[in-house]
């Protein structure tokens, strides 16, 4: 039967599994593409375009071309975009006056935000509170995805925008760490089971991290090689921890991030390169088949109340997390009033609730609010932000006369 929104055309007829993958690569690279030659939040451009060819011409069909193997592909995705994001979690990068107000907003600041979209979903969508607790937790995460973009029109002062840009670098595995958590306890109800999963992830992905530290710092790999390598063992990390347990894939791969992220005994600066190479690949392919999947119909029908969430989220949830966060730190009021308005959701939050969806419809318990309310958190902050950002940054004062260069992940090159 044809998708709602649809025109009812077979892309498997027309197109075939070439032609599809063919299409779902050329529009995710370009896609990314006109995002930064408009200087538009990539997301955005990826949501809609994924959106259009999907539910409304109905000219792209993931399930049709993929099959049965969808469902374990787009996992493997997300989880080497968790192993990249998880990266750039060095917190010897971060250093300056930045550092205090940054490690307040991704602990306490996390926290606060996720008890408050918590209650914001139990109390707006009628879900249980631990089902409330999943939205909560995914939309902790931020990412540079979308804040990177931004910040190059907004053009904050320093310290400013290196607090915002760090925070969108190390938020994402924190923030997709925490829903993986919820979900486990929503779909099992078993805090020990969590326990368990999560610790079968963790040491796989900590013998994936000395795997991979053992073989470069032997030599034996020259540096050309280092990121195929590297993707290479996360992978294999990935398939060993769900082989132990199931879900604790995604734990693998972020705990070897973290880990490589943070040890010196071998650099890891051409591991960054995932991001521009690969990591493009996979985000834009990735992106175009997620929205392709959306209800457009389930879209618009919990649009209000997502609008009613984001306008939580906006103005009351983000305004006190970042305030109680930034306390007697170097920001001044007018700059600590700015980070309370900078909260755009990115690439984590809608790839893991369309995995967490599939994982709910996978346990005979379909969770159907959570990718249309996600993904409308995502659009909407992004083109709330987008919108709005300059103005509140010149209303404030706190745009700088240059623009800071940033690094392929979004963040000063040299944080303040």
């Amino acid at each position: 039967m044809p998708r709602p929104g649809s025109c009812g055309h077979d892309v498997r007829m027309e197109l075939g599994f070439t032609g599809g993958v063919a299409l779902i690569v050329l529009l995710g690279v370009g896609g990314q593409v006109l995002g930064r030659v408009t200087r538009v939040p990539s997301i955005i451009v990826l949501l809609l375009l994924g959106l259009l060819v999907g539910p409304v011409l109905g000219w792209l069909h993931p399930e049709a071309i993929f099959g049965d193997i969808l469902f374990p592909l787009v996992t493997m995705a997300v989880s080497l975009l968790l192993f990249e994001e998880s990266l750039k979690l060095d917190l010897g990068r971060l250093g300056g006056g930045a550092r205090r107000p940054v490690i307040g907003l991704v602990t306490l600041g996390a926290v606060l935000t996720g008890v408050g979209a918590s209650v914001a979903a139990w109390a707006i969508l009628d879900l249980t509170p631990a089902r409330a607790a999943v939205i909560g937790a995914i939309v902790i995460v931020s990412g540079p995805t979308v804040v990177g973009p931004l910040l190059a029109i907004i053009r904050p002062k320093q310290p400013l925008e290196s607090v915002l840009a760090f925070e969108g670098i190390f938020i994402d595995p924190i923030g997709a760490t925490v829903a993986l958590g919820a979900v486990h306890v929503a779909l099992h109800g078993d805090p020990p089971r969590l326990g368990l999963t999560s610790l079968a992830g963790i040491v796989s992905g900590l013998l994936g991290a000395a795997l991979y530290v053992v073989v470069v710092r032997s030599g034996w790999v020259p540096a050309p090689v280092q990121v195929a390598l590297a993707v290479a063992v996360a992978l294999a990390a990935f398939a060993g921890a769900e082989a132990v347990r199931d879900e604790a894939g995604l734990f693998a791969t972020t705990a070897m991030g973290v880990a490589l992220a943070n040890q010196r005994f071998v650099p890891v600066g051409a591991l960054h390169e995932f991001g521009s190479h690969v990591g493009l690949l996979i985000v834009g392919s990735l992106f175009i088949v997620l929205a392709a999947l959306v209800d457009l119909d389930a879209l618009l029908h919990y649009l209000p109340v997502t609008l009613v969430v984001v306008a939580l989220l906006a103005l009351v949830v983000r305004p006190v997390a970042a305030w109680l966060s930034t306390a007697r730190s170097v920001l001044t009021g007018r700059e600590r009033a700015m980070v309370a308005w900078m909260a755009p959701r990115g690439v984590v939050a809608a790839s893991t609730a369309s995995v967490f969806t599939i994982r709910f419809d996978q346990a005979g318990t379909p969770f159907p609010q959570l990718v249309p309310v996600v993904f409308g958190i995502v659009l909407t902050t992004a083109v709330l932000y987008g919108l709005t950002g300059p103005l509140v940054a010149r209303a404030l004062g706190v745009r700088g006369s240059d623009a800071v260069a940033l690094d392929e992940e979004g963040a000063p090159l040299v944080a303040g």
